[in-house]
């Protein structure tokens, strides 16, 4: 990612992966964080609270908890993850978040069953394979996170953790000075 600014596509892929991530480690069994702000039940409880940004609440509620999930595992300062991303990127992702098309349809998308979240997450994983793993993954350099083949490989880890219940950790480090 550097100091160059990911494009608008790049931006609402990594937004929609984290949507649908966060979505799908409240649906697993055993659940990857204890959290149901993105379940029907918890965005109408939210919605009562907060009526306009019910949906972004949930997100960034459900992000806190993955974030601190992941950091455990993989560590942090120049390891980057699809829920610490460089602060650049993560500014441009909480202003991607407050447009109603993301609203709409992050909303409708928390809607669906793990199925179909589970589906989702295939059509970002665009048909990647990725060997079963377990644990922190390292994927390509922090510089290149935002590229459309990372946000794939991403996803495609994601989807395999998913359907075969061991739990991975994909992350991106920044190159040595």
């Amino acid at each position: 990612m550097g100091d160059k600014a990911a494009s608008s596509a790049a931006v609402h892929r990594l937004l929609f992966l984290r949507t649908l991530v966060a979505g799908l480690g409240e649906r697993t069994t055993p659940p990857w964080w204890r959290t149901q702000f993105l379940t029907d039940v918890g965005l109408r409880t939210l919605a009562r609270v907060f009526p306009r940004t019910a949906m972004r609440a949930a997100l960034g509620s459900t992000t806190i908890v993955a974030r601190a999930d992941h950091d455990k595992r993989i560590g942090i300062g120049r390891r980057y993850h699809l829920f610490r991303l460089p602060t650049a990127l993560e500014h441009v992702l909480i202003d991607a978040m407050m447009e109603e098309s993301f609203r709409v349809k992050a909303t409708a998308l928390m809607k669906e069953q793990r199925d179909d979240l589970l589906c989702e997450l295939a059509k970002v994983a665009n048909s990647r394979a990725v060997p079963t793993a377990e644990g922190p993954i390292r994927l390509v350099p922090a510089v290149r996170l935002s590229e459309r083949s990372a946000i794939e490989e991403m996803a495609a880890h994601y989807r395999t953790s998913v359907e075969t219940g061991r739990r991975v950790f994909p992350y991106f480090e920044e190159a040595e000075d």
